[in-house]
């Protein structure tokens, strides 16, 4: 810009100016206008420099340098008064980086053997370089040689070193004619260039006030413009057509912004609204064009809407399809809570999201300006404090408030009897036996097993078996919502073929397992009877062994591991219908598709069901034909598939059982070793250093990595173990993309307010 080529001009004028200056001093002359007063400025700019040959004596000399600035002639000067036996004597003066002063001078001397006298003298002041615009030390130099083929030499070694050279005038009136030029015009510049400097903040200051609104102007016309580019052009009628997709509850407010916009343009002709009836309801097997099926929209609130992120995370339902998000806003806090269960953790969780809560319209107005950890926990401020109260209720459960038992509904109901290292009920110690409590503790685990020898022996046993009752729960819960799909869509090939076999799988292998946890935790094998005559069904049986022994040796069943009268022949019959329900699910389905495809050959079918079937590839359809070998393959894949994930998903579970267990022993090692052991030393320096250390670890470690962990295994067990039951079968969905201008504001500043790499 001339801006950036005045400020180029002043930086190359201020080095002219040293020169003129400081090579007097080569010459034993002295310049009359030294005093001129016009102190020097560090402008930024760039230049190659004024290179110029002085000519004739003329007032115009800084003109003629600054106009001779690009020419590829070699400024120097011949000294008058050379005798006649030697050849002319000349001279070039210019400018150098400091550092680079003892390299060019070495380099100067091999390359003419010796034959130039180099004089250098630093400016003292920082200057600007006019090729790069850095502010550096530079200093003046001298080259004293003679000869063409040493002029060409010098020349070369000042361009590979970045030297601006400059023109130095001979005569000594010449010279100071020519800094007083220099001075002139350098203030001349300083003046235009702090004028430019003042208009040009004004009128950003001036520009400042209306960026806002300019910006959001410019990216509504940007939406605008790329709308009508998706409109088509009717050239018969001279028309334009939109096909466009709303909720039928938007209808009203799409007619009303129609005639709006009639009369804002005053058109002669209205614009007409034709409402196509969407296919509601329809197969899977049918031959839909996929711009046909509507896009999936769920009206959701700045509380719901982060569970819906989560389920979208994993995929777009398809339209009409069950929704798991309301689902997941229960279970997905309570899976979490399982995992990270302590009064203590869970509150401090909660505090947090409800500060986030109570500040959400503050902190939302510089959402952009949130780094990433604050922003992530902003967005998902709900959710979090989910997990906080869910947390609370599971450590109330498990007696916990940061590893610490409570006695919150009174004291234990064990206590330690005289004639027995066991401890016994308090309400069931009299004949001297180390029974049970009559009247266990009213809500939670007993405050007394957290410091006993068993206790861990306890809680892994019970969070085990808890884990394992909450996975098929949620899986089966999972596999009737397939159910729901099926119904809704009329599937009846998928509610007979598909969900009455997964339930029989899973109900005679993984829900007889939760039967049988269920009987165990309800019998009470303490009872009188026991006691006293023993026999078989006292003693505890081990579960795994029931069902490993229940497909190793079916109608066999050893007394100690007997539950109940019927035991081998019930068995037998469970595993029976999970036999059969694996043939169920894999072959019948395949065959009455094509039956069902067959069928719709025969007789009249609909010209544009033909040409939906016949969409061109970029548009995409589904099911336009039907291929038997595929469709036996995909369903082989589904039930194999359906077959070993319940064996692993069931298994996944156990994470439930794994980190809560980590988290309880984590917390249970920070208190014992640094709070609990610190405050028995009775050093109150001492009980400062352990307190602060417990307090550190357990907002880094419990509060940060754990938590981080269990929400990563909660979102597994959705996705992976749940969703994987009922959602996106048959593939993904469209999301509902409506025309909004704040939305579309939304995303222009976040993607404005993403840092590029």
């Amino acid at each position: 810009s001339h801006f950036e080529a005045l400020q180029v001009q002043r930086n190359e004028l201020n080095e002219l100016r040293h020169v003129l200056e400081l090579s007097a001093q080569f010459f034993g002359r002295q310049n009359i206008s030294k005093g001129s007063g016009l102190s020097k400025t560090n402008s930024m700019g760039n230049s190659s420099g004024i290179l110029s040959r002085l000519g004739e004596r003329s007032i115009n000399w800084i003109e003629e340098a600054l106009q001779t600035r690009s020419s590829n002639s070699m400024p120097s000067g011949t000294l008058s008064g050379a005798t006649s036996s030697f050849a002319a004597l000349q001279f070039i003066t210019g400018v150098i980086h400091r550092e680079k002063v003892p390299m060019f001078e070495r380099v100067l001397f091999r390359a003419t053997r010796g034959n130039c006298y180099v004089r250098t003298c630093d400016i003292s002041d920082t200057v600007v370089d006019p090729m790069t615009g850095e502010i550096v030390h530079k200093s003046v130099f001298v080259i004293f040689f003679s000869g063409s083929e040493t002029r060409l030499k010098l020349s070369k070694a000042c361009e590979s070193f970045g030297a601006n050279r400059y023109a130095y005038p001979e005569d000594p009136a010449e010279n100071s004619i020519a800094l007083d030029q220099c001075m002139s015009r350098l203030m001349d510049l300083e003046t235009i260039l702090n004028t430019t400097e003042v208009q040009r903040r004004d009128m950003l200051v001036g520009v400042a006030e209306n960026l806002a609104s300019w910006e959001q102007k410019v990216c509504r016309e940007k939406a605008i413009f790329h709308v009508l580019n998706l409109l088509n052009y009717d050239t018969s009628q001279k028309l334009f057509i939109a096909d466009a997709w709303t909720a039928r509850s938007s209808l009203s407010d799409v007619k009303q912004a129609l005639e709006v916009g009639r009369l804002r343009s005053n058109a002669q002709v209205p614009s007409f609204l034709e409402v196509k009836a969407s296919n509601t309801v329809h197969q899977h097997g049918d031959h839909v064009a996929a711009h046909e099926i509507p896009p999936s929209s769920f009206k959701v609130n700045k509380f719901t809407s982060v569970f819906q992120s989560i389920v979208e995370s994993y995929g777009i339902a398809q339209y009409q399809e069950v929704n798991p998000a309301p689902f997941t806003l229960i279970t997905f806090p309570f899976l979490f809570a399982v995992m990270f269960g302590d009064i203590g953790h869970g509150a401090l969780m909660a505090a947090f999201a409800t500060y986030l809560i109570v500040n959400e319209k503050k902190l939302g107005d510089r959402r952009p300006q949130l780094n990433e950890f604050i922003g992530t926990c902003f967005d998902g401020r709900y959710i979090i404090l989910l997990m906080g109260c869910f947390s609370v209720f599971t450590g109330l459960i498990y007696n916990d408030f940061f590893a610490f038992p409570l006695e919150l509904f009174g004291p234990s109901r064990w206590t330690f009897a005289a004639n027995s290292r066991f401890a016994c009920g308090i309400d069931n110690c009299a004949d001297g036996s180390a029974g049970p409590p009559l009247a266990p503790y009213p809500v939670g685990f007993d405050p007394i097993w957290k410091h006993s020898q068993n206790g861990l022996v306890y809680f892994n046993s019970y969070k085990m078996k808890l884990s394992i009752v909450l996975g098929v729960t949620q899986m089966m819960g999972g596999i009737c919502l397939s159910y729901v799909n099926a119904r809704f869509f009329k599937e009846s090939i998928d509610v007979w073929y598909v969900f009455v076999p997964q339930v029989l799988f899973m109900m005679s292998i993984f829900g007889y397992l939760v039967f049988l946890i269920l009987l165990k935790w309800m019998t009470n094998y303490n009872s009188e009877g026991c006691l006293q005559y023993g026999g078989v069904g006292c003693d505890p049986p081990d579960i795994k062994a029931i069902l490993i022994n229940m497909f190793m040796s079916p109608g066999k069943l050893p007394p100690r591991l007997q539950m109940y009268n019927g035991q081998a022949t019930v068995q037998v019959v469970l595993l029976l219908i999970a036999l059969v329900s694996v043939p169920w699910m894999l072959f019948p389905k395949p065959f009455l598709l094509q039956a069902r495809h067959n069928a719709s050959k025969r007789g009249y079918k609909q010209l544009e069901q033909d040409r939906g079937a016949n969409v061109d590839d970029s548009e995409g359809s589904i099911h336009a034909n039907f291929d038997f070998g595929d469709t036996m393959v995909h369903q082989m894949i589904h039930t194999i598939e359906f077959v070993l994930g319940a064996v692993s998903n069931t298994a996944s579970y156990l994470r439930l059982w794994a980190l809560s267990l980590a988290h309880a022993q984590l917390s249970d090692v920070f208190m014992e070793k640094l709070l609990v052991a610190s405050w028995r030393t009775g050093n109150v320096f001492l009980i400062a250093i352990g307190f602060s250390m417990w307090f550190g670890l357990t907002l880094g470690v419990l509060m940060g990595m754990e938590s981080l962990s269990a929400f990563l295994h909660a979102l597994r067990l959705h996705w992976v173990e749940f969703q994987n039951k009922f959602y996106n079968l048959h593939g993904s969905g469209r999301k509902f993309e409506p025309f909004d201008f704040a939305l579309i504001q939304q995303n222009e500043q976040e993607v404005q307010s993403t840092p590029q790499k």
